[in-house]
Order: C-alpha cells, then sequence, then structure tokens
C-alpha cells in the first residue's frame, strides 16, 4: 500500500446522491425540520458543484405533495419504501458503487434503502444530519441501527470534502463558500 495520499476519499464517478422523500407534507411534520432543508440544499448544490450525480426521489408525490428540495433534478416517483423498488432508479445506478443517501423518514425510506443497497454491495453512506423523521428517537434508533449494519455515517460536510484532496482543488473555494 502506497503511503502517499494522491486520490480523494472519493471518486466522482463511481458515486450517487440519493435524496430520498423530501416532500411538502412529509417535511412539516419532520422534526429539525429547517435544518434539514438546509443541510440537504447545501448538500446537493455540493454534488453539483462537484459533478457528482443525484437522484431525487418522490414518495407518492400524489398525496405527499412535491419535493422542496432547491434543485432542478426531475424526480422519479415511487411506492415502494425502498429506492430499490423502482425500476427506473435502479436504471440510473450503472457504474455507480457508492450511494450517499439522505432523506426522510430516517426509520423507513432511508433505513430501507441504505439496507437493500449494502445487500446488493454498494458502498453506503447515510448522511445524518441531512435525515430525519418525525420523531427523533427513530432517527436516534435508525442511524443506529445502520451503522451497526455496515453503513458509514457521516455529515454533509465531511461528504462534500471526501472528493476533495487539498485545499488547491479547484472545486475547494466553492465547497468551503458553500458550507460557511
Amino acid at each position: 500500500m502506497e503511503l502517499h495520499k494522491t486520490k480523494p476519499t472519493l471518486n466522482k464517478e463511481e458515486c450517487v446522491f440519493v435524496c430520498i422523500d423530501m416532500q411538502e407534507k412529509l417535511l412539516n411534520i419532520i422534526h429539525n425540520k429547517e435544518s434539514l432543508l438546509n443541510n440537504t440544499n447545501k448538500l446537493l448544490k455540493g454534488a453539483e458543484i462537484l459533478g457528482v450525480d443525484s437522484i431525487i426521489l418522490e414518495q407518492y408525490p400524489k398525496g405527499l405533495g412535491k419535493s422542496v428540495v432547491n434543485s432542478d433534478i426531475a424526480p422519479i416517483e415511487k411506492i415502494s419504501f425502498s429506492a430499490f423498488g423502482e425500476i427506473n432508479f435502479c436504471n440510473l445506478l450503472n457504474n455507480k458503487n457508492t450511494l450517499i443517501i439522505f432523506g426522510i423518514e430516517s426509520h423507513i425510506c432511508v433505513r430501507e434503502s441504505a439496507i437493500d443497497a449494502k445487500r446488493r454491495n454498494f458502498d453506503v453512506f447515510v448522511v445524518e444530519d441531512c435525515c430525519s423523521s418525525k420523531d427523533k428517537n427513530n432517527h436516534k434508533t435508525a442511524i443506529k441501527e445502520l451503522s451497526s449494519f455496515g453503513v458509514q455515517i457521516t455529515s454533509f460536510q465531511s461528504i462534500l470534502f471526501s472528493f476533495l484532496l487539498t485545499c488547491k482543488d479547484n472545486d475547494f473555494k466553492a465547497i468551503s463558500e458553500l458550507i460557511k
């Protein structure tokens, strides 16, 4: 193993950000919703700055409303709790081996999607400060369970900096400004 680090921790071409069910009617009843939406919008903007693919999912939008994140990405509708229950989602994962998952609710759709991703041999990160549930205890329990299942739990700032090697990287300044 070479000791000198010459590449960032995460490879832009192998990763995809997966935003789950950040929708009007769900967000209104979620614990810590203002911070959640702010962090999520920064994470999605960071993915855009870095040039990393993102997917936005909506759980039954007819009943739960449209996605409320700041993004021009066309959402994929789903009725399954797991993202993997939607073929259109699965078709977008070609040549990807790392999923960066976040959204609501932590203990339902985020949990199901992360577990299914691990079972399909993806490297999985769940961005804890971009996830929540109606009840904060359900969120905490889901995060603890996912961690024990081998999912890597992280923060939106950590994940964004994992795509950079040094402060001389082209995107460093834009990412630093974004998280201020």
